[in-house]
Parts: structure tokens; C-alpha cells; sequence
């Protein structure tokens, strides 16, 4: 996979990639570091197919969200991502399709590598009906005129899972229950629900991806997300990067320097600190022509 390795103390050895380390210990011990977070996982997955066992934060810290039966769940991707889209992913799930997603082995989809979302992504989607998931996506120019307007990424994400619970309801399953992962002040989707919404309970608890409707909706939205990033990267022939960290502004003064400041519109929530890091100061303008 292209890594180099070094010796150290008390270590069968250290490996060094691209933007990841994995350190062996010779107790047996694979410690990670570094911000290639689908290498990572990559990697993880490898090791738990040859008999390793993971060792995570324990998530009794969450107690059980005690719903069970036909429920919405939702969740959203590229929150956090400086390029590409803002999606929100909404899922109905009943006491068939649960017991059909629980052995497929749907989790949270940040504990997934891209290739594992993609498999299970296709997979979800054969034993959804058409009426029972809901992908919506926000391109980086539309995000950045509903940011100018609204203000508040918060404002656009409540608008966000309130449609999909929408779309979801108009399906005439009958649901009570929706469940998505808490972001904010809980107002926010409550605000933007309409009549259909304002009939079900509305559960928003941190870590929400803890039930299996919010897990199946966050693998949905990744999914869209990398899928999206990816075509838009086919369009200016390069390979955006995930995140906001130093390699993402390094490559955003690459991308300026090409192809101007304004192209960011088109690419980039333009909100984020890291645009006066890229340009040297300036933040492109919404001209009422893109409006």
C-alpha cells in the first residue's frame, strides 16, 4: 500500500502512508494516527477479517433509544466537508425491512470505509422501497445562496431533514416516530416541519446513529456525498479533498490559482474560515446573476 517503516521501542514496527500512521505494539496493540480517515478504516477492516478485535469508546455513554417498529430516521453528510455538497438522507424503516437491514450489518456510517458505504449503500436501496428513502442534496453554489439568506448552517440542515420526513410521511405508511441525529437547538426542524411532520413524535438526541434508521440514513448520505464530490471533481479534472484541514487549504490555493477566487461558488461553503486562509483575505460575493 505504498508505506515505509520504521523501528521504534517497544514496537514491531511504525508504518507511515499518505496522511496516516499505524503503529504495532508489541503487545499487539494497532494504534492509528493521522487525518486519512477512509485509509484508516480500510485498514481497520483488514484487521478485524484476520480475527482483531476493535476497541472503541464505549457506547454506554448513549443509553438505548427505546423505539422500536416503523419509524423515519435521518442524518446528513458533508457538514464538515469544506468541498462538495450538503446532503440529508431520510429513512422509514418497518419491522421487516429492520430485521433485513439488522443482517446486513448497518452501522454508523463514519465507522465504514467509502468502499463498504458504496456495497451497503446499493444494498439498502434493493430492500427500500422507492417511498422509503429519501436522498436530498444541496450543491456548494445552491448552499451558498441559502447561507446568505438564512445565515446559519443549522437553519438549512432543520429545512433539510424536515423535508426528507416529509417526503417520507407522503408515502401513506403509517409512522409516528422520527428520529434524527441532534445538531443544534432542536427548533430547528421542528420550525420547518409542515402539516404532515407536526403529526409524529420527533426524537433529536446526540449520537442518534445508535438506531438503525438513523445508521441506514447516514450510509445513504455518504454515499450521495462521496458520489457527488467525486462528479464534481470529474468536472474540473482533480480529486477534491474531504474535510477542512491544512491539506484541503492547500489544495483550495491550487484550485484558485487555476481556475479564480469566484470558481469557489461553485465548489466550496464559502462560510467556512479556511476561504480568507485560501484567497488571501477575500470571500467571494452572491451576485443577484447567480441568485
Amino acid at each position: 500500500m505504498g508505506f515505509s517503516f520504521e523501528t521504534r521501542p517497544y514496537q514491531v514496527f511504525l508504518a507511515r502512508g499518505d496522511n496516516v500512521v499505524v503503529n504495532l505494539y508489541n503487545s499487539g496493540k494497532v494504534v492509528f494516527g493521522g487525518s486519512n480517515k477512509d485509509k484508516i478504516r480500510e485498514i481497520e477492516e483488514f484487521l478485524l477479517s484476520i480475527g482483531s478485535k476493535a476497541v472503541r469508546k464505549k457506547a454506554e455513554e448513549y443509553p438505548p433509544i427505546n423505539v422500536s417498529g416503523t419509524r423515519i430516521g435521518t442524518d446528513e453528510a458533508g457538514k464538515g466537508d469544506y468541498f462538495g455538497p450538503l446532503v440529508i438522507a431520510g429513512v422509514l424503516i418497518t419491522e421487516d425491512t429492520e430485521k433485513e437491514l439488522t443482517r446486513m450489518g448497518i452501522r454508523d456510517s463514519k465507522t465504514l470505509s467509502e468502499t463498504t458505504i458504496s456495497n451497503l449503500a446499493f444494498k439498502i436501496r434493493r430492500v427500500l422501497s422507492k417511498d422509503e428513502y429519501e436522498v436530498l442534496w444541496i450543491s456548494p453554489l445552491k448552499y451558498n445562496i441559502l447561507y446568505k439568506k438564512l445565515g446559519n448552517m443549522n437553519r438549512i440542515l432543520g429545512w433539510g431533514h424536515a423535508r426528507a420526513i416529509e417526503n417520507l410521511l407522503s408515502g401513506g405508511k403509517d409512522c409516528k416516530v422520527a428520529i434524527a441525529d441532534q445538531f443544534g437547538d432542536t427548533g430547528y426542524i421542528e420550525a420547518a416541519l409542515m402539516r404532515r411532520g407536526r403529526t409524529i413524535e420527533l426524537i433529536q438526541v446526540p449520537k442518534a446513529e445508535r438506531d438503525l434508521a438513523v445508521a441506514t440514513a447516514s450510509i445513504l448520505a455518504r454515499d450521495k456525498f462521496v458520489h457527488k464530490l467525486r462528479e464534481m471533481g470529474e468536472s474540473y479534472s482533480t480529486v477534491f479533498p474531504k474535510g477542512a484541514s491544512t491539506m484541503v487549504v492547500e489544495f483550495g490555493k491550487r484550485f484558485v490559482k487555476d481556475y479564480g477566487v469566484d470558481a469557489l461558488l461553485n465548489v466550496a461553503k464559502i462560510h467556512f474560515s479556511i476561504t480568507e486562509e485560501i484567497t488571501g483575505g477575500l470571500v467571494p460575493q452572491i451576485g443577484e446573476d447567480k441568485i
